[in-house]
């Protein structure tokens, strides 16, 4: 059965308006058109909505549910229109996106490209930082969209999934591992692991991974970022585990390889981060909205504690 959207809409102005006269005089149509409405409604649902009563309307079970999701429905509604106007008229304001250093540097170039070309009156900054500074740049104000490749557990905050990101173990192809089948995680234990520093949450993923995986690396090399490890790893100095698009060109030219390692699949999630009960700015909606056409798949809301 299809909700009709139009009966929906005058129910719940019956319902904000706590009555027909009034709900009548709100959206412009007689008293006797909305009242029909609402007995359609009823009867396309095959339950009661609305009891009436000396001092209005007084809404039934029924009623309450339908309203609930109504809300939502028509919030929804209204998130679009509003992301879809900044898109069509937004030509001046400022933009600045906080992103975690692999996210900047790999994964927004092109969602950036297309949001510069549309809006070229938008002065635009990008700030490459920590997920940890991401966090406290976003609640001082000092950026306008943050995203994130570490967890973010801020009450304040609400984390939403935008992509999916697979880390790979990359070595030369000069390597005595490259072309084999099948490595056994342990036999990285043997190897010099080319890791991110001790304050990247990248590190402690890859770690736990290992962890989890029963290796225990004798020895490690640690740098500041993943272009380095991709770099050093590319000369046979160790091996690396990196961002698949980290690694991607790399591939492509034939600088490095992926190992296959059965038994250590590393996943991490990139996620969007917007502060609760705050309004973005139109360009920040623009941004938004745009991010959602680079999405992977669909959005999973995670409630922080």
């Amino acid at each position: 059965m299809a909700l009709n959207l139009h009966l929906l809409r005058l129910f719940v102005a019956v319902v904000e308006h706590d009555g027909f006269s009034a709900a009548a005089r709100a959206v412009h149509v007689s008293q006797p058109a909305i009242s029909r409405a609402v007995r359609d409604l009823e009867a396309q649902l095959a339950v009661p909505l609305l009891v009436r009563t000396p001092r209005g309307v007084k809404l039934t079970a029924a009623g309450e549910t339908l309203y609930a999701h109504a809300r939502g429905v028509f919030a929804s509604e209204r998130a679009a229109e509003e992301a879809m106007e900044a898109l069509r008229g937004l030509d001046r304001g400022r933009l600045h996106v906080g992103a975690s250093f692999n996210v900047a540097t790999y994964t927004l170039p092109p969602v950036i490209g297309q949001f510069v070309a549309r809006h070229p009156g938008v002065e635009f900054t990008l700030s490459a930082v920590h997920t940890r500074q991401l966090c406290e740049m976003l609640l001082g104000f000092e950026i306008d969209v943050a995203i994130a490749e570490a967890p973010v557990n801020d009450p304040r905050i609400e984390v939403r999934r935008w992509r999916w990101d697979e880390m790979v173990v990359i070595a030369s192809p000069s390597h005595p591992l490259a072309g084999k089948r099948r490595i056994p995680p342990s036999a990285l234990s043997r190897e010099l692991l080319v890791l991110r520093e001790s304050e990247s949450a990248t590190r402690a993923l890859v770690l736990s991974a290992l962890r989890e995986a029963r290796v225990l690396p004798e020895r490690t090399m640690s740098v500041d970022t993943s272009e380095a490890i991709k770099q050093l790893v590319a000369t046979g100095c160790g091996v690396g585990i990196v961002s698949r698009t980290v690694a991607g060109e790399q591939l492509e030219l034939g600088r490095l390889v992926v190992l296959d390692v059965p038994g250590l699949a590393i996943r991490r999630a990139f996620s969007v981060l917007r502060l609760r009960e705050h309004r973005p700015s139109a360009a920040a909606t623009a941004f938004h909205a745009l991010l959602q056409q680079y999405a992977d798949g669909p959005r999973v809301v995670e409630q922080s504690a």
